[in-house]
C-alpha cells in the first residue's frame, strides 16, 4: 500500500519552491537555525486546513490570496513560531510540541487530542504509530535526535513532517526544510543502532 497526504506545494514568482515550509525563509537568524518545530507545526496546520473543510481555520491566508504563496505561508510560520518558540537548546520536546500545537488549534476553535511516542523499541512499534495515522489522513510530526545514520547527518536535533509511506518499498515520505524526501524505514528504525527519535500525531 502507498499513501501520501496532499502537502502544500509552496509557490514564489510562479514556480514551486517547497514541499511544505522551509525554516530558511524566516527573517531572523535564530529562527532559521532553530525554527524547524514551527515549520512542522505549520505544515500540519496547512495539511489539515487545505484538505478538510472543518479545519480551515487552522490556516487562513489573507482574502484573495493563494494559500500556497510563500508570502502567505511565511505568515503562518511566523504565527506558529510564537506558539513554538525554541530555547537555547532548540525545541527538542515532543510533549511541548503536542501542547503548543493543540493551543494553536484551540485558539482557532478546534480541539485536538494528541498521542506521542518517544524512543520506540522496534521498527514495528514505530510503524504501528505512524502508518495508521497517515491512513486516516493525519500527518505525523517527527523529531530526530542524535541518530547515528550517515544519511541523517544533517538532520539531527531536527523536526520533519511525515506525509506518506510506501509499504512495498518500505519508505516513509516527509517534508524536510521544504524538500520532499523518501526515507528507508529500515535505516531509520535500525535496532542494531542506538537512535533517538520521537513522534506526535493528532486526531
Amino acid at each position: 500500500m502507498r499513501k501520501e497526504l496532499c502537502c502544500p506545494q509552496i509557490i514564489k514568482d510562479g514556480r514551486i519552491i517547497g514541499y511544505g515550509g522551509d525554516q530558511e525563509w524566516f527573517p531572523g537568524d535564530f529562527q532559521r537555525l532553530a525554527g524547524c518545530g514551527s515549520v512542522t507545526g505549520s505544515n500540519i496546520a496547512a495539511i489539515y486546513a487545505m484538505n478538510k473543510d472543518e479545519f480551515k481555520s487552522l490556516y487562513q491566508p489573507e482574502e484573495g490570496q493563494d494559500a500556497k504563496e510563500q508570502e502567505q505561508y511565511l505568515k503562518l510560520m511566523q504565527t506558529m513560531y510564537q506558539y513554538m518558540k525554541p530555547g537555547f537548546m532548540g525545541y527538542p520536546l515532543i510533549g511541548r510540541f503536542a501542547k503548543d500545537f493543540k493551543r494553536y488549534a484551540a485558539d482557532r476553535g478546534i480541539e485536538f487530542k494528541s498521542e506521542q511516542l518517544f524512543l520506540p523499541k522496534s521498527k514495528e512499534q514505530a510503524l504501528d504509530f505512524i502508518l495508521p495515522s497517515l491512513k486516516e489522513k493525519n500527518p505525523v510530526a517527527f523529531l530526530i535526535l542524535r541518530h547515528p545514520a550517515y544519511e541523517l547527518r544533517e538532520d539531527n536535533w531536527h523536526w520533519v513532517t511525515i506525509t506518506g509511506f510506501d509499504e512495498e518499498k518500505e519508505l516513509l515520505i516527509w517534508s524536510n526544510c521544504g524538500e520532499r524526501e523518501e526515507i528507508d524505514w529500515n535505516m531509520l528504525f535500525d535496532t542494531d543502532k542506538k537512535y533517538y527519535v520521537g513522534m506526535v500525531k493528532f486526531q
